[in-house]
């Protein structure tokens, strides 16, 4: 179970645990309806560009997030800020911190999924004031689900098992540690800096999935996510997860809590002292 003493000063909700079949079920349905059978399938009319090249965006996740965003907003009111949302309308990331706002990433791996690839997922937070409260990981490849909420621990469920899962061991020298980092959001000359120190790092390496690697955090199989910059639809579930499984998550500049009103670098670990030797071998 996560530490959440970072938190502690604010009064949040209590964890609504009614939601979790519910979202689950929607993720699910949503996947089987808008990405399963685009997977492996995509012509080139589905497959459209953002910010450039390496921004796609396909049909399946502008179907699911439309799909998905009513019937979330349905079963907790609020806001929502979906990816696909903000990038055609950017002022509604700025009401992520008010009051209750669902995340949504609909295919959070989108060029792994184009390119045929496995390693990508659905996502949805439920925060409160920035601070996630509840979050869930849809693989749908994999057929899994992650779940955490705050302050009750995270868990896996497939096969209709449940395991809950607990970061045992963690690996806390950085040259030894495994995961995945990028510079995205950083300026030079700190930027090529940050790269340059990523890159002694033998275990990084890319995955291309912030949701897919929160799992493998959370499941003790990898050490570490590294993001130039946060956004609300991907550091939302990664943040709780990380943290819900016994790991650390932070923002760089500061150390403190992820919310998600605030888009500077961050970092997830799987423990805390990992998160601050890794901070001190990358970042300062």
């Amino acid at each position: 179970m996560g530490d959440i003493a970072g938190v502690a000063s604010i009064r949040l909700p209590a964890v609504n645990d009614a939601l979790r079949p519910l979202v689950a079920d929607y993720l699910k349905a949503a996947s089987d309806e808008f990405i399963v059978p685009k997977f492996g399938n995509l012509q080139s009319a589905d497959i459209g560009v953002k910010t450039g090249p390496y921004d796609l965006v396909t049909v399946a996740d502008k179907d699911v997030e439309s799909w998905l965003a009513p019937r979330l907003l349905n079963l907790q009111a609020g806001h929502c800020i979906g990816e696909e949302a903000v990038a055609a309308t950017p002022e509604i990331r700025q009401h992520a911190g008010d009051g209750f706002a669902w995340s949504i990433d609909p295919i959070d791996g989108t060029n792994n999924f184009v390119n045929g690839l496995s390693d990508f997922c659905s996502m949805v937070a439920l925060m409160w004031n920035g601070i996630p409260l509840q979050c869930w990981i849809w693989l749908p490849v994999r057929q899994k689900l992650y779940y955490a909420a705050a302050g009750s621990g995270a868990f896996c469920y497939h096969d209709k098992s449940a395991t809950t899962l607990q970061i045992s061991q963690p690996s806390v020298d950085p040259l030894l540690m495994r995961g995945s980092g990028n510079t995205k959001g950083l300026k030079e000359p700190y930027k090529s800096t940050v790269l340059a120190r990523m890159r002694t790092i033998v275990g990084r390496r890319y995955v291309g999935s912030a949701g897919v690697l929160a799992t493998r955090i959370a499941e003790g199989e990898e050490d570490f996510l590294m993001h130039g910059r946060a956004t609300p639809w991907d550091h939302a579930p990664v943040d709780l997860l990380c943290r819900e499984a016994g790991g650390h998550a932070a923002m760089v500049k500061s150390a403190k809590p992820f919310n998600a009103l605030d888009n500077g670098p961050i970092m997830a670990a799987s423990s805390l002292t990992g998160w601050q030797r890794l901070h001190r071998h990358v970042w300062i």
